[in-house]
């Protein structure tokens, strides 16, 4: 993926970037502005993070990328969150205390398999109209054989 940064306005701090994916012939144009900390694509909204379009402007015109990403995911507020004990870092799966119960299996539960459930229903008359005719309409000489699908 190849990034262009097109038309960057100083004052406002907005951009082009036009995204161009290798192998692929159509492109995105997307418009970043660093002063309003968005871009077109959504994802910088999204998550408070500065996308790839809004890094790439910052890349070309020697910005750093740092002061657009929110204070929270610093590594003094991560240290912070975990210094006051409330929360405290899973130890290493060796660590980890043996459980006082017994996990026991349950036979009555059913377990559900992926996809549409298998039903069986009572055939009708109706069922048997349609395949007569399906195999009426077969059995014309035409010289081609086409079925018919009837749901």
């Amino acid at each position: 993926m190849k990034h262009t940064v097109e038309l960057y306005n100083h004052s406002k701090k907005t951009a082009n970037v036009t995204t161009h994916v290798t192998g692929m012939t159509n492109y995105s144009t997307y418009r970043v502005s660093l002063s309003d900390r968005e871009c077109d694509c959504g994802q910088w909204k999204l998550d408070g993070i500065p996308c790839s379009h809004a890094l790439e402007v910052c890349r070309q015109y020697a910005v750093d990328p740092r002061e657009y990403v929110p204070e929270c995911y610093s590594t003094t507020k991560y240290s912070l969150t975990y210094s006051s004990g409330f929360f405290a870092p899973l130890p290493d799966i060796e660590e980890w205390e043996e459980p006082n119960f017994q996990l026991r299996h349950n036979p009555d539960r059913k377990i559900r398999r992926c996809g549409r459930d298998v039903t069986f229903r009572i055939h009708n008359e109706m069922d048997w109209a349609q395949t007569q005719a399906r195999q009426q309409y077969q059995s014309q000489d035409s010289g081609w054989t086409v079925y018919l699908l009837v749901c």
